[in-house]
């Protein structure tokens, strides 16, 4: 078990230069965008842009703050052109690094939690709790599990406020969240088989 506190989060910047994003975890641990198995981060972004292309990766996409965006996401033969309205906060979108995704504002800038797998190497799946009293995380072997706070304060044998994470790499602990207290939970397989709730 791992506590990592948002001030330890390592700046990356984007693969386009376009921004800078705050990465959480990733294996290996000081992988870049090019050698990542997965990688779970915040970012904000400030103006429309092009997203970075992210060949091999597939992505998950949250909403933290802001009035939300669009996405215009296109495959390389034209197969999915699909746009993407994303107003609602602590709900992911799944799409792949190796579309072409154009990004549009909806009034102002916004914040969002990002998480990259590598497609074949590892699979992720992410849940959002609420939480108002202890509950188990367990990550099962072959598995990591972060947990981040969202909101609120969560007591992992230390206490952690918003943007601070716990990292299982197999094994289980009691966490307990004070009401309000709001977490999302990623869980990492290895393979491309996917990961359990």
């Amino acid at each position: 078990m791992r506590i990592l506190r948002a001030h330890g989060h390592r700046a990356l910047p984007w693969k386009n230069g376009l921004g800078v994003a705050r990465i959480i975890a990733s294996q290996p641990p000081e992988a870049g965008f090019d050698s990542l198995s997965w990688q779970i981060g915040t970012t904000s972004i400030e103006a429309d842009c092009p997203f970075s292309s992210l060949p091999g990766l597939d992505r998950q996409f949250t909403l933290l703050e802001g009035r939300g965006v669009e996405l215009h996401c296109r495959a390389a033969n034209g197969n999915p052109d699909l746009r993407q309205t994303i107003d609602r906060p602590l709900e992911p979108f799944a799409f792949s690094g190796d579309w072409r995704t154009e990004c549009r504002l909806l009034g102002g800038p916004v914040r969002v939690f990002n998480v990259l797998a590598r497609r074949g190497a590892a699979a992720s799946r992410i849940a959002i709790l609420a939480l108002e009293g202890a509950i188990t995380l367990e990550a099962r072997a072959g598995e990591a599990l972060l947990a981040w706070v969202a909101s609120g304060a969560l007591d992992a044998g230390e206490k952690l406020g918003p943007d601070d994470a716990v990292l299982l790499e197999g094994g289980a602990m009691r966490v307990a969240g004070m009401p309000g207290t709001r977490i999302l939970t990623v869980r990492i397989a290895r393979g491309g088989t996917g990961a359990g709730q």
